[in-house]
């Protein structure tokens, strides 16, 4: 049992539990050894695992970058890399707190102090570096605001601003700890100036601080931290959230993070989550308790042989009817599982249109379907074959489908974001898998479907959710939840929330090895200098944004590049072509199979909202202003939210005129946004890993091979 603690510079006169906690470990039999970061030259290719359990305690720009290399290595991380980086940014952190309902005072980030002033006539604020800073003093950087004047008299402050609503303590902090499912208090000055106002009071929590704690740790996934809750006018709130603090003044602190620490390593070893269970708050019981629905036990699965757990066969649903968002995350998602130690055969199912267009991993094949068209009025029809009906039509892609399954036999089927296919096309596939139980069923959901009144509107037919209970075996969801999580916003049932795993979203970066050789002319023709890229998705809804691009002024020595998309009406296709030859400088296309390179090679993005063309501008760090679709709201949700994290801007469509994008066009983006460790982008190397454990097999052996040699320390 090998165990690394991530320390800071070596220290003669470190006063934490670290080292009692090593002594006892290695007492145990382990072999615990600080790694002190800072202390040499480290050379980022000799990154490795070099040991079964990591224990992230520094959180340095250091130690998190060092971190971040581990985490994709897919080593063993206390606490987990994603929870660890949400923490230390507290923009994001304050926001996974509310979305789980704990107590916090009302936050606001702006891009300078002046903006502030509205909220400083509500009462005072304080105000706090958005990133905890690494090693400072108590206090540092703090600073409570209570007029307009003591506003103006603050030094310099770094974009974004963060600040919240001060509320003044009845008397100590409570810092309350959690070591397992153990909870411990500590009343403690603030700040704390000598050692023995560092070690405060213990106290015995009540069960309003056990509950709000719990939350904090159910919000997170962990149950391996500390929160401070401040107690003002008889009220709670939840004013900061640290992972693997000092736990001063907790009892026999080193033995207990000693054993815990031993237990996780464990877990670790055996495959099984560093987490053995997070404990769920106390909750108010309802009035009336609504039944509980109970899904019938699943017939029992067949073990698969060696060679089919190294080489299984992974079927692949794509329903298609609007642009190419749901086949490019599958492609995605396939060119990770054939670049895994399991190398599947895959099938994708598609429709034709979209199967042709787009460029395929090597070892995807592809079952196409007729296509469809999704109405306005959420009616179908034929896309192409007019003289077929709608009922018909499905009739057909209902038997292709059943047919490809039956013959293909695949061990896992992965549906993408309908649970019984367009108009219930799946259902008798998924009830034939389920009964012969051999095939595993996944669901696979983008973070966002729709706002949740409509989600809880449409998935309260009992079809959808009799599906979701009885076939699938997973629900992969592919987002943060720190940024959205559909579990809490959709309220799902407990045998669906279940079923959830997380994946992160999917970075799009490993997209250029397949798309690059069909854009490098495109790229080659482009003229040097800047691009600002415009692109639309499938094009369907996406004219007025297209007509004010090709209306803006764009900044000298940049060229403009327009992406129409393949549905753009022909119509508005003609009044683009024809202000395109009235100016320079602007390259209009009306479809590129894959715009990953054209995003990688431009400057700046302007574009819907969607959930790929988000993933890619975060994937490449690009400035981007989104124009969401607002017919329906999933765009401008996970729009909003990511403004909310400083990493894109957003215009409202009734906004959109050709001199708001010639604004935006002529600002100075400053640095690129920083997407990693704000966002979990970790979707592509973590599914392989959730196949192997529908699978069965273990997940250690399943990483990259590449992956050993590129991630551990020196």
């Amino acid at each position: 049992m090998r165990i690394g603690l991530l320390m800071g510079r070596y220290a003669p006169t470190d006063k934490s539990h670290m080292p009692e906690v090593v002594r006892l470990l290695t007492g145990w039999g382990a072999t615990a050894e600080p790694v002190h970061l800072g202390d040499e030259l480290i050379e980022l290719a000799r990154i490795r695992v070099d040991y079964d359990l990591y224990v992230l305690k520094d959180k340095s720009d250091l130690a998190m970058r060092v971190a971040a290399s581990l985490h994709a290595a897919g080593a063993a991380l206390l606490n987990p890399y994603p929870a660890s980086a949400t923490l230390r940014d507290r923009i994001v952190k304050l926001r996974v707190l509310q979305a789980a309902g704990v107590p916090a005072p009302k936050t606001f980030i702006a891009s300078h102090v002046d903006q502030l002033r509205a909220a400083l006539e509500h009462g005072p604020l304080v105000i706090k570096p958005h990133r905890k800073l690494a090693r400072s003093a108590p206090g540092e950087g703090i600073h409570v605001v209570r007029d307009a004047a003591e506003l103006a008299a603050l030094p310099p402050i770094s974009e974004p601003v963060f600040a919240q609503r001060y509320h003044a303590s009845d008397g100590p902090d409570r810092k309350i700890y959690s070591i397992g499912n153990e909870i411990f208090g500590v009343l403690r000055s603030w700040p704390a100036r000598t050692h023995r106002e560092k070690l405060g009071q213990p106290f015995t929590p009540d069960p309003e601080l056990v509950d709000i704690t719990r939350r904090c740790g159910a919000a997170l996934g962990i149950d391996l931290f500390g929160v401070t809750v401040v107690q003002s006018g008889g009220k709670s709130y939840v004013v900061d959230m640290t992972s693997i603090p000092g736990f001063k003044g907790v009892p026999d602190a080193p033995r207990r993070l000693a054993e815990y620490i031993y237990a996780a390593t464990e877990r670790a070893l055996s495959g099984a989550p560093l987490v053995s269970s997070v404990p769920t708050p106390v909750r108010d019981e309802p009035a009336v308790r609504p039944p509980v629905v109970r899904a019938a036990p699943p017939p029992a699965r067949r073990t698969l042989t060696a060679e089919q757990a190294l080489r299984p066969r992974v079927a692949m649903y794509s329903q298609g009817m609007v642009g190419f968002g749901h086949i490019r995350r599958n492609a995605s998602i396939a060119q990770a599982l054939r670049g895994s130690a399991l190398q599947p055969s895959i099938v994708l199912i598609a429709e034709a249109w979209q199967a042709g267009a787009l460029p395929m991993p090597p070892g995807v094949d592809c079952v196409t379907l007729p296509a469809l068209r999704r109405e306005a009025d959420g009616g179908y029809n034929p896309r192409f074959l007019s003289d077929v009906s709608d009922r018909d039509l499905i009739s057909l892609r209902a038997r292709v489908i059943r047919s490809a399954i039956k013959t293909f036999v695949p061990d896992v089927l992965v549906v993408d974001c309908l649970p019984v296919g367009v108009a219930g096309e799946l259902t008798r596939t998924l009830a034939r898998l389920r009964k012969n139980g051999n095939t595993r069923c996944v669901l696979g959901l983008r973070d966002v479907l729709q706002d949740a009144e409509t989600v809880r509107r449409d998935w309260s037919e009992r079809a959808h959710m009799d599906a979701i209970r009885d076939y699938y075996d997973a629900i992969w969801v592919y987002g943060d939840p720190a940024v959205y999580d559909p579990v809490r916003e959709y309220n799902l049932p407990d045998y669906a929330a279940a079923k959830v795993r997380y994946t992160g979203y999917l970075d799009q970066r490993p997209r250029l090895e397949l798309a690059e050789a069909q854009t490098a002319a495109l790229l080659a023709s482009l003229p040097p200098g800047k691009v600002a890229l415009c692109v639309v998705g499938g094009g369907h809804d996406g004219g007025a944004l297209a007509e004010a691009f090709v209306e803006a002024d764009f900044p000298p020595d940049t060229t403009a590049v327009m992406v129409t998309g393949p549905l753009m009406p022909w119509e508005t296709r003609q009044r683009l072509h024809r202000a395109a030859q009235r100016r320079t400088r602007l390259e209009l296309l009306e479809f590129v199979p894959d715009p990953v390179p054209l995003i990688e090679r431009a400057d700046c993005v302007i574009a819907m909202g969607g959930y790929n063309t988000v993933c890619e501008v975060l994937s490449f760090e690009k400035p981007a202003l989104i124009v969401p679709r607002v017919t329906e709201p999933e765009q401008e949700i996970r729009a909003r939210r990511m403004q909310e994290l400083g990493l894109l801007d957003v215009l409202h469509p009734d906004d959109l005129t050709p001199q708001a994008l010639t604004e935006w066009l002529a600002r100075d983006p400053g640095l690129p946004p920083p997407t990693r460790g704000r966002v979990d982008l970790g979707g592509l190397t973590r599914i392989p890993g959730l196949l192997a454990e529908l699978l069965g097999v273990p997940a250690g052996p399943l990483q990259p091979a590449a992956a050993a040699a590129v991630v551990g320390l020196p």
